[in-house]
């Protein structure tokens, strides 16, 4: 099915007219699309999108960003790894507590924002997201897990402002791994030396 009959499915069933916009920003709602009629860039935030997502959009296979932040949705279904091409997916402001299997088989996922969620520790799944280089945790309630973005081969940028961290697992940090990295407003206690060595970190 080409795109344009998929985005009239999609807004079928979120209940909006859906527009075509020369750029989607996190302001400008509605789709972008490249040279060849594919849907690469979709905004559905505040949407009012609760319990299962739309289906239409999981046939939108050239999809690369997708925004779907300040809904009400609980869960993130397995068929979003049937989004092949998606290199960002902006979820925050939603009611998220996991993540599935399935994040990790979306092969070119490089930002994921999942701030303002229900998460109270770092899902496992993400140290196999192996393209992924951003997570956004800011504003959820983790206070464990921490281990497995240090553990990702790829993670470099990691925002964590705003959780109930007590303790950070700074040893685990490989040389050259972190380029950035928010740890303010937790409680950690003890900042070792190691602290100083790493740029743009704050705390």
């Amino acid at each position: 099915m080409e795109d344009i009959k998929l985005i009239e499915e999609l807004s079928s069933q979120i209940n909006r007219n859906l527009k075509q916009v020369r750029k989607v920003t996190w302001l400008i709602k509605g789709y972008q699309l490249n040279d060849l009629g594919h849907v690469t860039h979709l905004n559905i935030a505040k949407c009012n999108l609760k319990g299962c997502w739309p289906a239409a959009l999981f046939k939108l296979t050239h999809l690369q960003v997708l925004d779907i932040q300040e809904n009400q949705l609980e869960s993130i279904p397995e068929e979003i790894k049937e989004l092949k091409s998606l290199a960002c997916l902006d979820i925050r402001n939603n009611q998220i507590q996991e993540l599935p299997q399935a994040v990790a088989e979306i092969p070119v996922l490089q930002k994921l924002y999942l701030g303002n969620n229900d998460f109270t520790q770092v899902p496992q799944i993400l140290s196999k997201c192996s393209k992924l280089k951003l997570i956004d945790f800011t504003d959820n309630m983790i206070s464990e897990g921490v281990e497995h973005i240090l553990n990702s081969e790829s993670i470099s940028n990691v925002y964590l402002k705003n959780n109930r961290l007590t303790q950070f697992p700074f040893h685990l940090i490989k040389e050259d791994q972190i380029r950035e990295m928010n740890l303010m407003e937790n409680a950690i206690g003890n900042w070792p030396k190691i602290v100083s060595k790493i740029d743009n970190l704050l705390y």
